[in-house]
């Protein structure tokens, strides 16, 4: 009796076990904030997402911390976007979980400048395997869902995974209306050319109509022979806005602003709030004043 008894509690202990694994948010890693949002709009609750590089960090010179990589290592999918970070590390963490999966966000994506290299006033591309940058074109950030809702879909249990499917209409829905936002915000600008220190802004240009100018030498601070044609390229243009990022040293972009008579504005293109963060460069672009920073 007391045998059947120990039985039931140890089968009633294990039942209990599974179905606490079963709820149990699965552990996601992405590389900047913005993939976060996305997997947090399509998964919501049914992950746990760590994020490596947050909003403010460069990730030219980002090392992971031994907490990362061992979170990285527990995590059960590190979905990448192309940054030249992510490939050592996933190395490092598939020694200490070799179940971990590695997805790619940027599957079927033709990056800008892959495999190679121009390094004038108006262009520069920032790794190998093309400009990372893919989440600042509402298309293709469009095209990130459906390849992170196919992985989400396929690892998480059956309710789960039809919500993921429900939602990947919805996040394609919002993606549009905050392409819509943009083109509207941005309508008048069309062919305006504007100089940024990092060339994180390449995908955002393309789509729409617009032209850069790029203050970074080779991945590096300019020297003054390359700001100097810069700044004749940006008045030539009649350049109005400058933008820098905090990630980066922002006395040169204040010297070529304040030598064009251009307004400097700082923007992190690694903040989280994906379509706060598109309609807020719309808005800068256009010179108008988000209502967050109206009154400073």
């Amino acid at each position: 009796m007391l045998k059947r008894g120990i039985w039931a509690v140890a089968a009633v202990a294990a039942l209990l076990g599974a179905a606490r694994a079963a709820e149990a948010p699965l552990g996601v890693c992405v590389s900047i904030p913005p993939q976060a949002w996305l997997v947090k709009r399509l998964a919501g609750d049914a992950v746990a997402v760590e994020t490596l590089l947050m909003a403010g960090a460069n990730p030219h010179t980002y090392e992971p911390t031994a907490r990362q990589v061992r979170r990285l290592a527990e995590a059960a999918v590190f979905f990448r976007v192309g940054m030249p970070f992510e490939a050592p590390l996933a190395a490092r963490a598939a020694k200490l979980n070799p179940g971990l999966a590695v997805a790619s966000m940027d599957k079927g994506i033709v990056k800008r400048g892959a495999h190679a290299h121009d390094h004038g006033a108006h262009d520069h591309v920032c790794a190998a395997d093309g400009d990372p940058h893919i989440w600042l074109s509402a298309r293709l950030m469009a095209v990130m869902a459906s390849n992170t809702a196919e992985v989400l879909s396929g690892r998480l249990p059956g309710r789960a995974a039809e919500v993921v499917a429900r939602r990947l209409e919805e996040t394609v829905a919002e993606i549009g209306a905050t392409d819509a936002a943009v083109r509207g915000r941005l309508r008048g600008v069309a062919g305006r050319t504007w100089v940024v220190y990092h060339p994180s802004w390449g995908y955002f240009a393309e789509e729409y109509g617009l032209s850069l100018l790029v203050i970074e030498q080779d991945g590096k601070a300019p020297s003054a022979r390359h700001l100097a044609r810069v700044i004749g390229a940006a008045r030539a243009a009649g350049v109005r806005v400058v933008f820098t990022e905090p990630q980066y040293d922002r006395r040169p972009a204040e010297t070529l602003a304040r030598q064009v008579g251009a307004r400097l504005e700082v923007i992190d293109p690694l903040a989280e709030a994906w379509p706060e963060l598109m309609r807020e460069v719309a808005d800068r672009l256009a010179g108008r004043t988000p209502p967050e920073r109206r009154g400073e």
